[in-house]
């Protein structure tokens, strides 16, 4: 990597243990008790910290709450790490997880996720190491659709260097400016994949740019030529960026589901229904709709998302 290359790099663990203190100070959660304003169970639901995680958080938040639940949201944690503590601590009941992330971040998988072949394989394999944690927690049916990462080059760019794949970008790559985040550089299945994918990848300069909605603003105002999004964002769909092709497969699956603390769930069997009905009510063009109403329409994650739990019937 050149020296002209701008990395930020976060301190996970300092970030976590901030994170967790605040939550902490919050007092216990739990599925055990009622809180003060009614006899349903007390939830307490989290999310990472990006758009899409916060309209999961709040379609399962206002779900249960449908159902007689008294649910404290927790949202906009932070990383995977961040969100994974808080419910192993049990500061969180649950929160939606990404079938991928989970083998590659959270639970503890030896193998590589993207050599697993199917959605399902990925599913089983994470269910099953969540189930064999101290304590132990359950992963429930995921939504039918994959939320992988989005390389996107301006459509000038690609056109101008002829850049379809991956492949082709890794060759350019020395004459063009990456917008990139934190998460995406240090994590295992992020630019450290890519690289070793595409062994060519070395983009003259890299930028931190941790907000999403900044990420593509910034890209298409000219501060960048390459960004990384999610295959989901409402932003993917505009004429003015192109997505790179991965002809090797170098991602593997990742799909969301809630992932609740066992125990809790033992408690409450009847979350599971509750849950797994809102997580099959959405596929990728559903998602990528959500996510622009809030990133594009600048709507409200908590209005989007109960207007689509009323549109499926879920909520009335």
């Amino acid at each position: 990597m050149k020296n002209r290359t701008k990395l930020i790099r976060a301190i996970p663990a300092v970030l976590a243990a901030l994170a967790l203190a605040l939550l902490a100070a919050c007092g216990n959660v739990g599925g055990e008790q009622a809180s003060d304003e009614g006899g349903g169970p007390a939830i307490t639901i989290g999310s990472k910290d990006f758009t899409e995680q916060f309209i999961l958080g709040e379609l399962y938040a206002q779900a249960l709450e449908a159902n007689g639940f008294n649910v404290e949201k927790k949202l906009n944690l932070g990383s995977e790490q961040i969100a994974d503590k808080a419910l192993q601590n049990g500061q969180i009941d649950m929160y939606p997880e990404y079938t991928g992330t989970a083998l590659t971040a959270t639970v503890d998988y030896e193998g590589d996720p993207a050599a697993l072949k199917t959605p399902e394989e990925t599913y089983k394999k994470a269910k099953e190491l969540y189930a064999k944690r101290d304590p132990a927690d359950t992963m429930l049916t995921p939504a039918p659709f994959n939320n992988s990462y989005g390389i996107f080059v301006r459509k000038d760019v690609a056109e101008e260097m002829n850049l379809k794949t991956l492949a082709d970008l890794a060759e350019a790559s020395p004459d063009l400016t990456f917008v990139s985040f934190s998460q995406f550089q240090n994590r295992s299945d992020g630019y450290p994949n890519m690289q070793k994918n595409y062994p060519a990848l070395d983009f003259g300069e890299i930028k931190i740019v941790n907000q999403l909605g900044l990420r593509y603003q910034g890209l298409q105002g000219g501060e960048g030529d390459v960004g990384v999004g999610f295959t989901t964002d409402g932003q993917l769909a505009s004429d003015e960026l192109v997505v790179m092709e991965d002809p090797k497969g170098i991602w593997p699956f990742y799909y969301p589901a809630p992932v609740v603390r066992t125990e809790v769930l033992d408690q409450n069997p009847e979350m599971k229904e509750i849950l797994n009905e809102v997580s099959a009510s959405l596929d990728v063009e559903t998602m990528r709709e959500l996510n622009g109403q809030v990133d594009l329409e600048q709507e409200d994650p908590e209005d989007v998302a109960a207007e689509h739990l009323e549109d499926e019937g879920i909520v009335e």
